[in-house]
């Protein structure tokens, strides 16, 4: 028998095949159909596990079942995703419903950030840990936790919003509507928005000269920032500072709340490394309370991309 799992992104579709025992057959990935209706897109979806089956010389009827992970908000209760900020037309779907009745076989959701803090608890850095708190750190910012062994979701399976922490009343509106959240000051997104900013107004030369080389594409990113610091460029290091106080404030909150015993670091800015996890784990001691940092690790994630799908399928029944 075989499971699949998908991990659902905007821009693409990456999907799995495994045995009973977990282990990674094959994988797929494909661009998600722009615009597109749930209907086309599960369409998609029931196609890369048809084609990774007939990779393997496996048939439709040994897909025992499948694991899907999305961005956004999943109710567990009603069993539809609330939103997704990647997936424009996926408003209030019910979302196993459709791509059970797509697939042929048993369909589990789980949102992305949820799943991938599994996969990094099953198989990946915090493997062996009880109490964790994983964070993902790209375009915007999600929370998973491991409390006891076990995945907590909430009342209504949406807990981690950790991205709409709010942290600065004076920041930014936030694209959930509300001003100053944790995403909108210390995403990956945050960080390029405020280097553009002094690129643009003539504070550095170098994040300039980054800016003006990406402009075709969108311009400076995060990780152009990191290097910038790392060159001596005191904006950028002011920057990253300024990030990494309001991510550090974020996550000594969690930490009081929850005492977690490990933090995993992933997403896009956790490949700024040490960088990074450095002046957090500095920041992160000056604001939490000193007894529940003692004995807490900080670390990167180490799956990368492939952290939802194994957590997905971590979390199906055998």
């Amino acid at each position: 028998m075989f499971y699949g799992a998908i991990d659902l992104g905007g821009t693409k579709i990456y999907t799995v095949i495994s045995d009973e025992q977990g282990k990674i057959l094959a994988h797929l990935r494909t661009a998600t159909a722009k615009d597109a209706s749930p209907e086309v897109v599960a369409l998609q979806m029931r196609d890369s596990l048809d084609a990774l089956l007939q990779e393997i010389g496996g048939v439709p009827d040994q897909l025992t079942g499948v694991g899907v992970c999305v961005a956004g908000y999943f109710d567990r209760i009603s069993r539809r995703l609330v939103y997704s900020p990647n997936l424009q037309k996926w408003e209030d779907i019910p979302i196993e419903g459709l791509l059970t009745e797509c697939f042929g076989v048993s369909v589990k959701v789980e949102n992305d950030a949820n799943a991938a803090a599994v996969g990094e608890w099953a198989a990946g850095a915090a493997k062996g840990k009880k109490d964790v708190l994983y964070l993902t750190v790209s375009t915007g910012i999600g929370a998973g936790l491991i409390l006891n062994n076990r995945l907590y979701r909430g009342s209504r399976g949406l807990a981690g919003e950790a991205g709409h922490i709010p942290v600065n009343p004076d920041g930014v509106i936030c694209g959930c509507g509300r001003s100053g959240c944790l995403e909108t000051e210390a995403s990956g997104t945050a960080i390029a928005r405020l280097a553009a900013q002094a690129a643009t107004t003539g504070e550095s030369e170098m994040l300039l000269a980054y800016h003006q080389k990406k402009a075709s594409t969108g311009g400076i990113e995060a990780q152009d920032v990191f290097t910038a610091a790392k060159k001596g460029d005191e904006t950028a290091q002011r920057i990253i500072h300024r990030t990494t106080g309001y991510l550090a404030m974020g996550i000594a909150g969690m930490i009081n709340m929850f005492n977690p015993e490990m933090i995993v670091i992933g997403g896009g800015v956790s490949q700024a490394g040490e960088a990074l996890l450095e002046p957090l784990r500095e920041q992160i001691k000056s604001r939490a309370i000193p007894a529940l940092t003692e004995h807490l690790t900080i670390k990167r994630a180490s799956l990368g991309t492939e952290s939802g799908v194994i957590g997905m399928l971590n979390l199906q029944e055998r």
